[in-house]
């Protein structure tokens, strides 16, 4: 082709026709520059090509691990009720004065040991940042995966710290000093019998029999805590759901 070109060039130089051999040179450079423009829409279009299937494909592992973050959440969603009904039973009995030595209140010891605790899955998301987190094109799905990683599980992982700060450091050696031990069952011999494969940590009790302010106030300020944090899990739960929704439109473009 080149060959074929300079041919026609050195043809009309040996004839003196030096406009025609203008008019030649400049279409001749047009039609280079069209080619390389060509050839570099094509470059780019292949290379957009590749980011949107990395695109995808980290979207994909994204939602997968979304998913399983929102399995264990609706099991700390769970935990956290419980623990709420829990603390409200207590508080209505002491309030109620039902709370005294021949009928002492019954508290599981997992009230203290078994709090809710997330355990968001983050290799798609760290993979992403490591991508860069324009690697996500749609700027709206962009904003909601940052603000649930870097906002929304912040502000659980610390109402979490906080609550465990409670249990461990102020509600734990309070029922440590100032209440009995007790346990469901009665008839069971030894440690290995009391946790068998068919028993629970909850069997073993906290006997409350006496109650005073600073309990009452360490109630108060669970409960609340505790709310505050379910309330967070609710929001973390729907903030998955609409993330998914989003992801299932940019990686299946026939929704």
């Amino acid at each position: 082709m080149i060959k074929f070109f300079r041919n026609i060039r050195k043809k009309l130089l040996a004839e003196g026709k030096t406009a025609n051999y203008l008019k030649y040179a400049i279409g001749e450079i047009i039609l280079v520059v069209i080619g390389i423009l060509i050839a570099l829409q094509i470059n780019n279009w292949n290379e957009n090509k590749k980011a949107k299937e990395k695109e995808v494909k980290l979207l994909i592992e994204l939602k997968g691990d979304l998913l399983e973050t929102k399995n264990d959440l609706l099991t700390d969603i769970e935990k956290t009720q419980h623990i709420l009904s829990t603390t409200n039973m207590l508080y209505k009995a002491i309030i109620a004065d039902q709370v005294f030595e021949k009928k002492p209140f019954k508290l599981s010891t997992s009230y203290i040991l078994e709090t809710a605790s997330l355990f968001p899955k983050l290799s798609a998301y760290e993979a992403i940042q490591s991508e860069g987190i324009t690697i996500i094109s749609n700027d709206s799905l962009r904003k909601k995966v940052t603000d649930f990683y870097q906002l929304h599980l912040k502000r659980v992982a610390a109402a979490e710290e906080y609550l465990e700060d409670i249990n461990n450091k102020v509600l734990k050696p309070y029922l440590n000093k100032f209440s009995k031990y007790g346990s469901k069952c009665k008839d069971c011999k030894d440690l290995y019998e009391l946790y068998s494969s068919n028993q629970e940590a909850r069997l073993n009790l906290y006997l409350i029999s006496k109650v005073d302010d600073e309990l009452v106030h360490m109630l108060k300020e669970k409960f609340n805590v505790f709310k505050t944090l379910n309330q967070r899990y609710l929001e973390l739960s729907s903030l998955i759901d609409e993330i998914i929704i989003s992801i299932d439109y940019e990686t299946n473009p026939k929704l």
